[in-house]
Formats: structure tokens, C-alpha cells, sequence
């Protein structure tokens, strides 16, 4: 990962290039920023109100499997992206990165980490209401925030700090309704949402860190997720499946199916896009406001009943959205300075590629 910094070094030194790519940053990337923030906040739903009808035991399809549904835009981003690289469109400037230990350490637990988030998720409603679950899921950027400090060493200043709590205490104030508490329940949740943080600090490091582009990112990520997925399938869905001939609603429901194969693969990439340009936090932010907005949607389409607790949390999250926005907009804070003789997590990633590197160059 490193080799990035060296190549960047290189092209300042030359002049020209790196300078000329450095020229547009400002303006054009917030431009690029916000309208992949804007399309993301769009496509997410959208893919929610598809995966529901899908999955909705009184609609015509009647699918209910979670686990096979989410990998299938997993499943139709690892098919593009490798089409893409052996039809000659896609390269991979980075695969020489992508080593057995990386891939194990860095790869696979993201795709473990999304199966797990998916799993733990849908155990919870098992043991706690919707309004505690949507309470607690509230305070996922907070938690996201605090993996992003431990393993990539990011700073977060405190402003930063008291506008995401400003923004999840807003959040969990929407949340009004049944609050009975289970232990089990409770560390499903915790659990929902570490591995939820742990993904997407390790998507944001291979993205960001790794230099990765946006599907090269992609083609190691995506099929890793898929394969995770599936196994879960196979081993609590597909013994319903087989009993109850359920595949064959694919070829019932060809576009249904093809739909959310395809909005998934947008979702991916947003998703990836918005961790590129801004970070891990930002996306689970955008959620919350994402969350929030649908049900606002709900009351003004649909006449749904909202009380005034609910309408102040609305109002408290949207604010500390902006301030958390308008603080990402400024300079950066430092990166934490290591102790000595601890173990740096990006260090680690950047000397298994400098002795990669370095063998290669032994080798010829």
C-alpha cells in the first residue's frame, strides 16, 4: 500500500502529473461528493422497497430468505467486475497487494463481517422490539467512529465526537415505542453492530489506504462478501428452499429478481464511493439521515402517525448531520502518533508489501 505514497513522492518531484491531478480536488471532488451522496441516498431505499416485496410473506413473490437475497447483488457485482478484467476492461494495477495474508486479514473479513452484521440483525427481532433495535442501531456511527480510531489510527477531533452524539442522540429519540430490554437481544445488537463498523473500516482502508480503485476494490471485495453470504444460505435457507421448491420463483419473477441483482451492485458501489471520497463514518451517518427521511416519506405519502418526541428527534439528528458535515468539510486532524514498540495496523500491510516488492525485484 505504501508503493502509492512512493508513486505520489515520484510525480511531485517530476512536476506535472501529480500536481495537475492535485489542481482539481477541491471544487470538483465535493461537487463529486455530494451528488454520489445524493444518488446513494436515492438507490438505498429504493433497493429496500424491492428486497420487501420480494420478501413480503402477503406479496405475489413471497421469497423469504435474507441470507441468498443480499448476496445476489454481491453475487452480480464479483460476475461484472471479473467480466470486465477478462474482457480486457478492467485492470488491476494493485492485485500484487492482494497476498494470501491480506486477503485473509483484510478480504475475507469483510465479507465475514457483512454475513455476520446480516445474521445478527435479523436475530434480533427475535428479542427485542423494533422501536429498542432502531434505538440502539442509532448509535452505529459512534461505534463505526471508534473502530476507525483503534485500527487505522484516524483521529477524530471532538467536535466531531459531540456532533455524531448530538446526531445519534436525535436518532434513538425517533425511536419511540416498546423499550423491554433482552440481554441476549442486546449483545445480538452489539454484536450487528461491531461487525458492521469492522467492515466498513476495512472496506475504507482498502479503498483509501490500499489506493485501490473503485472496482478493483470491488473485485476482491465483492466475492468474499458473496461466498459468506451463501454459506449462511446453505445452511439455514436452503433445506427450506429445497422443501418448499422456492427456486423456482427465479425463473417465475425473472426482472424482480434481476432488479435487485442490479441495485444491489449500485448499492455496492455507491457505498464504496462514498467511504473513497469521504469515509466509513460519513456512510453510516448518511444511513441514519437515509432512515430517517423514509419515514418522514411515510407521513406525508401515506399518512403515517409521527409523534412530537419523534418530529424533535428528527429535527436534533438533521442538525447534528449538518454540523458533522460542515466539521468534514474542514481541515483534518492529526493521526494519532503510535506508542513505542506497539503494532501499527497499517504499518503491518505496508512492510508485507515492501518485502513483496522488494522479493519481486530479488527474483528478475
Amino acid at each position: 500500500c505504501r508503493q502509492g505514497e512512493a508513486y505520489g513522492g515520484a510525480g511531485r518531484r517530476g512536476g506535472g502529473a501529480a500536481a495537475a491531478a492535485g489542481a482539481m480536488a477541491p471544487g470538483a471532488q465535493k461537487l463529486q461528493a455530494l451528488a454520489i451522496c445524493a444518488v446513494y441516498m436515492v438507490v438505498g431505499p429504493t433497493l429496500m422497497i424491492i428486497n420487501k416485496e420480494i420478501m413480503d410473506s402477503k406479496g405475489q413473490i413471497c421469497f423469504s430468505y435474507p441470507f441468498l437475497l443480499s448476496s445476489l447483488g454481491l453475487f452480480f457485482t464479483s460476475f461484472v467486475t471479473h467480466a470486465m478484467h477478462l474482457g480486457g476492461m478492467l485492470s488491476l494495477p494493485r492485485a500484487h497487494v492482494v497476498t494470501r495474508t491480506f486477503w485473509l486479514r483484510n478480504i475475507l473479513p469483510v465479507g465475514a463481517c457483512h454475513a455476520a452484521t446480516l445474521a445478527f440483525g435479523n436475530a434480533q427481532y427475535l428479542y427485542m422490539g423494533v422501536a429498542l433495535i432502531q434505538f440502539l442501531k442509532a448509535f452505529t456511527p459512534m461505534v463505526v467512529t471508534l473502530f476507525s480510531y483503534i485500527l487505522l489510527r484516524k483521529s477524530v477531533s471532538t467536535a466531531i465526537w459531540i456532533a455524531l452524539a448530538v446526531a445519534c442522540a436525535g436518532t434513538s429519540m425517533t425511536a419511540a415505542g416498546d423499550m423491554s430490554l433482552n440481554m441476549f437481544g442486546l449483545l445480538l445488537a452489539v454484536g450487528s453492530s461491531c461487525t458492521e463498523a469492522i467492515r466498513l473500516v476495512l472496506t475504507q482502508f482498502a479503498l483509501q489506504d490500499c489506493r485501490f480503485s473503485l472496482l478493483e476494490g470491488q473485485y476482491f471485495l465483492a466475492p468474499a462478501g458473496a461466498a459468506c453470504l451463501l454459506l449462511l444460505s446453505i445452511v439455514f435457507e436452503f433445506p427450506t428452499i429445497m422443501e418448499k421448491g422456492d427456486f423456482i420463483k427465479f425463473h417465475e419473477h425473472p426482472l424482480s429478481f434481476a432488479l435487485a441483482g442490479c441495485l444491489g451492485f449500485g448499492v455496492q458501489l455507491l457505498t464504496s464511493s462514498v467511504i473513497k471520497l469521504t469515509s466509513s463514518i460519513t456512510v453510516k451517518v448518511l444511513s441514519q439521515l437515509r432512515n430517517a427521511l423514509v419515514v418522514l416519506s411515510g407521513v406525508f405519502m401515506f399518512g403515517e402517525v409521527v409523534t412530537g418526541l419523534q418530529l424533535l428527534g428528527y429535527v436534533v439528528s438533521v442538525v447534528g448531520i449538518m454540523r458533522y458535515s460542515l466539521l468534514q468539510g474542514g481541515p483534518s486532524p492529526p493521526v494519532r502518533q503510535q506508542a513505542s514498540g506497539a503494532t501499527e495496523f497499517k504499518d503491518a500491510e505496508y512492510s508485507q508489501v515492501d518485502k513483496q516488492d522488494q522479493e519481486r525485484r530479488e527474483s528478475n
